[in-house]
């Protein structure tokens, strides 16, 4: 690529690569066999008159006038803006010849080859690109000749734009017709009107070429003189009532007609302001490099070309080695496979809502060399099974990775992301938090086996910073050119970015001014997919598991090349040749996946869930992450002062209890105190001999009435308020923006419920003092405040939608107090005479039963004996018959599928449902009962989020949403926005599951604002 300013005296040629392709292939069926095929068998003949024209063009140009700026253009696909208006639109057209199909992506080689871009853009045709260029050119004042013999571009020409039509496509081959440039006078002749009024002409006469409908029975010759006699189309129609012949009269004046002579004007009619994402200064005609070309030209044997271009080059054309992507055994031939064409009646796949490169068949067909039926199609769920296939046979060679140690190296690792749309990316840093990490380099992946790592910020002895600094290894990039350079592409909206857990990736970039636009994620592709159907859930679906998962390959870990314990250094010491193997694999082994994972999207009905609940969050936790939240230290320092001393009174009053001291901290030393010295009952041993004195067996025994361990509770959970909260938030607080940053997790949970660290902040306890007292030193900074948002009785709502309980929903309507509705259906109490204790009990019963609460846990929870509780459920169940239906049938669609869906799709899988341990199953069934309650209830909240953003921003307000805990987002607004944004921000959260899912109750939203978080909760 060459950049070159467009203005006055510049020539732009503008090539109709789509129509040359045809052209040359028909044209090399009149030649020798012998220059048909490669010597394995691919068709390249087509590609060889295609290399010989663009060699023209390039060294002598056209009618003696050589170009200052070359566009060599293609239709990217046949689904443009022109078939939504009429999905008939050249739908007549025939599959392209078999022996074509393999050229189509070798002509985009070709162009490459010649240092340029091969530009193509979804939605419009070649023809509006062209439009579209010439319109720029012509505004700075060049000159521009559009080069095709398409008859629809001629309606360009104007004064500085003419067309060259080239004829069969070859100067001097058999049969060819003369030459010749066309301009105004050419077009009168052809179409009988100027070129202003082709259109006209086009819409009355319509065309059988591309199926644009017209009017019937008038064809160019009469079109053209309707328009001479009536001046234009419009005024035609306004006065067709005066068109002398009948027949044409009655046609012209017909409804139906009209509104088809109408759609075809807006058919045949090019786009001129086509938002491009080529520039036209970037088009500029650059220097011929003779060796990238023939490279190309050796591994497409073409021998006769090869030969010219390294004779005029004074070039050893043996010195030369052929494109190793791109020659025989490598790409193409009778047994091997080769991309499949993206372009000119190619098969195409749908794309994902209408994405730039986001995804779909389109792309991956592009991106992957598998064999694909000619001018059929092929299903998602065996490109699927393709492609599993394809990623366990592929070896990866560590050994074949680059390191970018140049611009100019980068430029063409970013120019073949650019052509081809995507790339995957991964970020090298010195820290885990994104917020305060150098970036120690970055890596590429761009096909598989094809990688690289550009190393920033490596080290020898000595400190250093990312834009200079300290002792940097020799050789690196400049930092500061890099990363300019890498963000025109990942701000590029037209190219996908592909990424595993991005949002990590994205918050680094952005801390450099970058912002990532268009994504893909492999470990959301795997969440949305698979969430709960592999071990460990989050460890499940990192980069290492899905590898060996999928890949059948190990990656180098980290502790490999960095070392552990006291050895350990960060990544910017490593070495640059162990950097690149470990980062470049990584970009690489990203790619791999996506590969395999994304056709999974569609072939399995998961596409939705990823497009709506996934993909779409990610950047909006990321700029939650970055905004953080403020604390107030002095509020956390005097609760750990009063933490402290509550603690020292219970283990003094503990040790009172227990009659000797002993250290409350030490399992094995409370253990011998409740079950040996006090012989309490239920104690059990573990594996190691010990008492087990977890949390549930204390809970046990202090629901039996026994005092000692209900104080050991209170002392425990102390304990960790302190250690976790109120010690620790201030060892979180970031020195540059003086606030708490958390990290959420996405893929953390079965349920899509999100989870964060550093710090945890969904772990805070709500239904205690202690725990709301530390949420009052979360705080609003001055001239602002913190904004909950809390839904209401979420899950109930989900329950009494999905189990379709009338009483519930009638309830909700009518917003009654669902826990003391329940109490009067089920004790027969009147709502106006319910007391706290009988309400308490019916709100322990409704909460309990979504998560498949059992009598004894119910006994345990009220205090009452397991036959009242079990008496309490058979009640509840009695009451409301709809529950009970709802569990059972999902306790059978558990065990038949392994996994139980949400309202919007996301399957929550179980893969241990069919275990033999009663206890096991039997708790996985409570889980799987709640999951769809559960996780509908967090896709709900998902979709707010990720509308949320958009909403203040119509509504011209600066709030931000800064935290998601459970049910609950909190926002930092400025006091004068306040009374504004409670209403947007409800709802927003209210109309979140529209318009997916019409739920059967309202939702309800209690929005607050105060000076911290707990007086607005």
């Amino acid at each position: 690529m060459t950049t070159r300013p467009i203005g006055k005296g510049d020539r732009v040629f503008l090539v109709d690569g789509s129509n040359f392709i045809f052209r040359a292939y028909f044209q090399s069926m009149n030649q020798d066999r012998r220059y048909l095929y490669r010597s394995d068998g691919l068709p390249t003949g087509a590609v060889r008159l295609f290399a010989v024209k663009m060699l023209q063009f390039v060294t002598e140009g056209v009618m003696g006038i050589r170009p200052t700026h070359l566009a060599i253009i293609f239709d990217k696909s046949e689904n443009s803006f022109r078939k939504a208006l009429y999905p008939a639109y050249k739908g007549n057209r025939s599959e392209p010849p078999e022996d074509l199909v393999p050229q189509f992506p070798l002509m985009r080689e070709t162009v490459k080859a010649f240092g340029m871009i091969p530009v193509e853009q979804d939605i419009y045709e070649a023809d509006d690109l062209i439009a579209t260029y010439a319109r720029q050119a012509v505004d700075a004042g060049a000159e521009v000749l559009i080069v095709s013999a398409d008859k629809d571009l001629m309606q360009l020409i104007e004064p500085g734009v003419a067309m060259y039509d080239p004829a069969s496509g070859v100067a001097g081959a058999k049969g060819a017709r003369e030459e010749r440039k066309i301009g105004r006078e050419e077009v009168i002749a052809y179409f009988g009107v100027p070129p202003e009024r082709v259109v006209d002409v086009q819409a009355l006469a319509g065309d059988s070429t591309d199926n644009v409908p017209g009017a019937p029975g008038i064809g160019i010759k009469t079109a053209a003189q309707m328009i001479q006699d009536f001046g234009d189309l419009e005024q035609l129609l306004a006065r067709a009532a005066e068109i002398k012949q009948p027949k044409k009269r009655e046609t012209l004046t017909d409804p139906d007609v009209i509104e088809k002579v109408r759609l075809s004007r807006r058919l045949v009619d090019l786009v001129r302001d086509v938002p491009l994402l080529t520039p036209l200064a970037d088009l500029g005609l650059p220097p011929l490099e003779a060796k990238p070309l023939i490279a190309f030209l050796k591994a497409m044997e073409f021998t006769t070309i090869t030969r010219r271009i390294a004779e005029k080059a004074e070039i050893d054309v043996t010195e030369v080695e052929a494109d190793e992507r791109l020659k025989v055994g490598n790409y193409g031939g009778r047994n091997a496979s080769s991309p499949s064409p993206s372009g000119e009646g190619a098969p195409q796949g749908g794309g994902d809502e209408g994405k730039p490169f986001a995804s779909g068949v389109s792309l991956i067909r592009q991106a992957t060399p598998a064999t694909f039926p000619q001018g059929g199609r092929i299903g998602p769920g065996a490109l699927a099974h393709a492609r599993k296939v394809e990623a366990e046979s592929s070896k990866i060679d560590r050994t074949s990775y680059e390191t970018i140690l140049s611009l100019e190296a980068l430029d063409r690792w970013l120019a073949t992301a650019r052509d081809q749309g995507f790339l995957a990316i991964d970020t090298e840093t010195d820290s885990l938090d994104a917020m305060q990490a150098n970036m120690v380099g970055f890596s590429i992946a761009l096909a598989p086996g094809e990688a690289a790592y550009a190393p920033l910020l490596h080290k020898g002895e000595g400190t250093g910073d990312l834009f200079g600094g300290g002792n940097l290894v020799e050789g690196q990039i400049d930092a500061r050119a890099a990363l300019a350079r890498l963000k025109t592409v990942l701000e590029d909206e037209a190219i996908l970015k592909i990424g595993q857990n991005l949002k990590f990736d994205m918050l680094v970039f952005r801390q450099h001014g970058i912002e990532v636009r268009n994504i893909d994620d492999t470990m959301l592709m795997s969440y949305a997919l698979d969430g709960g159907a592999t071990s460990g859930n989050s460890g499940g679906h990192g980069m290492d598991a899905l590898s060996q998962r999928w890949l059948g390959h190990t990656p180098i870990s980290f502790d490999e090349v960095t070392g552990t314990g006291k050895s350990r250094i960060t990544f910017d010491r490593v070495a640059l040749d162990r950097a690149t193997a470990y980062a470049a694999e990584d970009a690489d082994v990203t790619l791999r996946l996506w590969r395999v994972l994304k056709p999974r999207l569609s072939a399995e009905s998961m596409t939705a869930v990823y497009e709506t609940l996934e993909r779409p969050l990610a950047p909006v936790l990321m700029r939650m992450e970055q905004q953080g939240i403020a604390i107030d230290r002095q509020i956390l320092s005097r609760l750990s002062g009063e933490f402290a001393q509550r603690m020292a009174a219970l283990e003094d009053e503990i040790q009172k209890m227990v009659g000797e001291p002993f250290n409350l901290g030490s399992p094995k030393q409370l253990g011998d105190i409740l079950f040996g010295k006090m012989n309490l009952p239920g104690g059990k041993k573990t594996a190691t001999g010990q008492w087990a004195t977890g949390a549930g067996a204390l809970e046990d025994l202090a629901e039996q009435g026994h005092e000692l361990p209900a104080r050991i509770l209170d002392w425990r959970q102390l304990a960790k308020l302190k250690s976790t909260y109120t010690d620790a938030l201030p060892g979180f607080v970031n020195p540059q923006t003086n606030r708490v940053h958390t990290s959420f997790a996405m893929a953390a949970t079965t349920t899509g419920r999100l989870s964060s660290s550093d710090p945890n902040i969904q772990n805070i306890p709500v239904r205690n003092e202690q725990g709301r007292k530390i949420r009052t030193a979360f705080v609003a900074t001055p001239g602002h405040k913190l904004i909950s948002a809390d839904y209401s009785q979420i899950e109930l709502r989900v329950l009494a939608h999905m189990a379709d309980i009338p009483q519930l929903k009638k309830a909700f309507a009518d917003g009654l107090d669902i826990h003391a509705m329940t109490a009067s259906e089920m004790f027969g109490v009147p709502i106006k005479d319910m007391t706290s204790e009988v309400r308490r009990r019916a709100k322990a019963i409704n909460f309990g039963i979504i998560y498949g609460i059992s009598a004894f846990g119910l006994a345990n929870q009220l205090g009452i004996g397991r036959e009242e509780a079990g008496a309490y459920i058979r009640t509840y169940f009695e009451r409301f018959p709809g529950i009970k239906d709802y569990m059972e049938a999902t306790k059978k669609a558990v065990h038949r599928d392994g996994f139980v869906s949400t309202i919007f799709g996301r399957k929550c899988h179980y893969p241990q449902i069919g275990t033999k341990n009663p206890s096991e199953r039997a708790f996985l069934e409570r889980a799987a009962i709640n999951a769809p309650i559960q996780g509908s209830a967090a896709d709900v909240i998902r979709r707010a989020m990720v509308r949320m953003e958009d909403a203040l921003s119509a509504a011209k307000l600066s709030t931000r949403m800064l935290l998601q805990v459970h049910d609950e987002l909190i926002f930092e607004a400025p006091d004068a926005e306040v009374e504004k944004a409670l209403p947007v921000i409800r709802q927003v959260m209210v109309d979140a599951p529209l318009p997916a899912v019409q739920l059967a109750v309202p939702l309800q939203v209690d929005a607050r604002a105060a000076a911290n978080w707990d007086d607005a909760h």
